[in-house]
């Protein structure tokens, strides 16, 4: 990234990471209350995430982690879960910047981390859902059996 526009994010960081939690949080079942857990988890991650955004030495893994675990337990279609980071650009963009955004690799990049990271959690959840049902089957055949 270049210098003039990382300073441009840096110094309205405090705007844009407010009104990307708002978005994000809008976006949850029911609103997503902004006193509720996982609202104040969401804001936490996000805060940290858009600083990997803006600089590339951060690291972002965490972050997406929670994020997508959190978002992949919600009853949001995966294309609207992942929207989040669409989100962010939209707002960057919106940026005076009198240079071009660097900021779309970086985006994209951690796009593409995020839905590897959800989908990781969806087959979890689907293990576990599977197996539960594995063990439900099993109870009832030594019941029969009995």
């Amino acid at each position: 990234m270049t210098r003039a526009w990382e300073q441009i994010v840096k110094e309205n960081r405090k705007s844009l990471l407010e009104r990307w939690t708002s978005s994000v949080i809008a976006m949850l079942p029911g609103g997503g209350s902004h006193g509720s857990l996982v609202a104040a988890a969401i804001a936490e991650e996000l805060g940290a995430l858009f600083d990997a955004v803006a600089d590339r030495s951060a690291q972002a893994n965490e972050p997406i982690m929670r994020i997508t675990r959190i978002l992949a337990v919600q009853e949001i279609p995966p294309s609207k879960s992942l929207s989040i980071l669409f989100m962010l650009r939209g707002l960057i963009e919106e940026l005076p910047a009198e240079c071009d955004h660097p900021c779309r690799d970086r985006l994209e990049e951690l796009t593409l981390q995020s839905f590897d990271s959800y989908m990781k959690h969806r087959e979890t959840i689907y293990q576990i859902k599977f197996d539960e049902g594995r063990r439900k089957m099993h109870m009832a055949l030594r019941r029969a059996e009995s």
